[in-house]
């Protein structure tokens, strides 16, 4: 039988650097690209698009010529021009949407659900018109009502998405109900057949590659890391965790691979830690 591909997205370059400490210049940033392609990962997400960083993602976007090139983007349409506009020099260029989708973080942006949908459905096809790859992530999704989850989802695919994320946003989930979500919404998503699940989890509670294997085991094909597990606070998913996991314990992931070239983890691991010692000295 053949192992499916789970998907690799590397967030370093956006997630891992707010609010981590961890600062980079412009040739750092281009350096580590290009490494993170000679890691071989799906995806590396380059920025959010926010106006000063038009310039930069740009010239990043256009020396990758393997895996797609994200920015990542608000629903409304302006924050999604930008990103556009800075990945469009990408081979491969994506956007990855984002929208609150719990009750707590729908009533903090003053949203019901049907607008919610509505603003996303927006947001995902004018960003469709001018690229093939397109990601909604679901904020806060571990805390939200899964039968809603099941509602946006069907939307957004329709309107074009290719991967539909749920983020782990304030590192709520254990691994047990995070598998328990997954699963619903593989089983319960008319368009599974239609786009990617993927998961992006936060470690404050020390169980993001744990509740990342969760969501593999039980269908998802993508998950969003860090290398170090760098990001705010405790970090995003380390990626290595979830990579040498899949590798060394085949036994338990036997329907699944990366295509990550393990050969290369040493290296780009130390080459973080030797941007960091630099900007720190």
């Amino acid at each position: 039988m053949e192992r499916e591909l789970v998907k690799i997205y590397d967030t370093s370059l956006r997630d891992g650097l707010r609010n981590s400490g961890t600062t980079m210049t412009f040739e750092q940033k281009l350096r580590f690209a290009q490494q993170l392609e000679q890691l071989n990962v799906d995806a590396i997400e380059i920025g959010y698009g926010g106006p000063s960083q038009i310039e930069s993602m740009s010239r990043l976007a256009e020396v990758v010529t393997g895996p797609v090139v994200f920015g990542l983007s608000r629903v409304n349409l302006k924050d999604i021009q930008r990103v556009l506009q800075g990945v469009e020099r990408a081979k491969k260029p994506g956007v990855n949407v984002f929208s609150p989708v719990s009750d707590d973080f729908l009533r903090r942006a003053k949203k019901s659900r049907q607008q919610a949908i509505a603003a996303t459905v927006a947001g995902v096809a004018y960003a469709k018109q001018y690229t093939d790859h397109v990601i909604f992530s679901a904020q806060d999704g571990s805390r939200a009502d899964p039968t809603y989850l099941i509602e946006i989802f069907t939307a957004v695919i329709e309107a074009g998405a290719t991967v539909v994320s749920i983020a782990d946003s304030v590192s709520y989930a254990v691994p047990t109900q995070f598998g328990q979500l997954c699963d619903f919404i593989c089983t319960h998503l008319p368009e599974r057949n239609r786009a990617t699940v993927s998961v992006h989890c936060h470690n404050e509670l020390g169980l993001a590659v744990a509740n990342s294997l969760a969501a593999i085991e039980n269908g998802a094909r993508q998950v969003e890391c860090t290398v170090n597990g760098i990001g705010e606070g405790e970090g995003n998913t380390p990626l290595q965790g979830v990579v040498n996991a899949l590798k060394v314990r085949e036994d338990v992931f036997a329907s699944v691979r990366t295509g990550i070239t393990y050969e290369q983890l040493l290296t780009t691991s130390q080459l973080l830690t030797e941007i960091e010692g630099a900007v720190g000295s």
